[in-house]
Order: C-alpha cells, then sequence, then structure tokens
C-alpha cells in the first residue's frame, strides 16, 4: 500500500542508515560532557585537528545516511542536507559545551566542524558519482 510508510525491508534500511549516526552523535555529547577535557597535544591547534578528525567520520556516517534515505533526491540536494544536519549538530555541540563546567563554546571549533563534514559529504558524493570500474570487461561492457 502507497502513502502507510516503509514496509518492514525499507524501516531497516533507515534503521541501519541511520543508527550508527544515532550512534555517533551520543559519543560526540558523551565526550563534550566530559568536564574540562583537554586534548594532549605538543602542537598548536590540537583540538583543530581532534575537530576534523571527529567530524569528518560523523560527515561520512551522515552522507551516508542521506545518501541510501532520500533515494531519488539530486546529489545537491542530498549534499546540502546532509551538510546542513551535520553543522546543526556541531553548533549543538558547541552550545551544549557552553554550559558544561571546564568547557567552553568556540566558534572556530564549529567551523572546523562544518569544513570536516563538507570534505566528507564530497567524497561520499565523488565516491557515488564515480563507481571503480572492474578491469577491462567492466569498462567493455559500459560502452
Amino acid at each position: 500500500m502507497t502513502g502507510r510508510g516503509p514496509g518492514p525491508r525499507g524501516r531497516a534500511l533507515v534503521l541501519s542508515a541511520w543508527l550508527p549516526v544515532a550512534l555517533y552523535i551520543v559519543l560526540i555529547f558523551g565526550l563534550s560532557s566530559i568536564h574540562g577535557l583537554q586534548l594532549p597535544g605538543s602542537f598548536p591547534f590540537m583540538d583543530k585537528a581532534a575537530h576534523l578528525m571527529e567530524y569528518s567520520l560523523f560527515g561520512l556516517l551522515v552522507g551516508r545516511a542521506i545518501r541510501f534515505t532520500m533515494t531519488g533526491s539530486s546529489r545537491v540536494a542530498m549534499s546540502v542536507a546532509a551538510i546542513s544536519f551535520g553543522s546543526a549538530i556541531g553548533m549543538l555541540d558547541e552550545v551544549y559545551q557552553r554550559f558544561v563546567p571546564g568547557r567552553s563554546s568556540d566558534v572556530f571549533d564549529w567551523l572546523t566542524d562544518v569544513t570536516a563534514i563538507t570534505l566528507a559529504v564530497g567524497v561520499t558524493q565523488v565516491v557515488t558519482a564515480r563507481p571503480l570500474r572492474r578491469g577491462r570487461r567492466g569498462s567493455a561492457e559500459s560502452r
């Protein structure tokens, strides 16, 4: 029946796509809840490197989830949706940190998060747009 939502197979796809995203959001906010967490590091901007790594993975997960659940949408629409969602989570994380003792909120951390998400989502779109060819036989069949 149409108009009644996804069937069991569709729900399983949504769950498998979005459960890793939800779990990663819990991890992000869990780490942000640690009072006075300071990253050990011997070089300047270590915190920005940590944000790049943390939100790059998040961007890959969000890009994957959006790609699997926004079927039929253009790559641009999927990219904008993924970047917007990821950026909103990054902003909420920074606002949340403002209320955690020993933590601070920094707009440059958020901009680093947005940059990481944007790059990761771009990767998900390039990988989707240009599948790897499998030997000569695969390229001959595509002609």
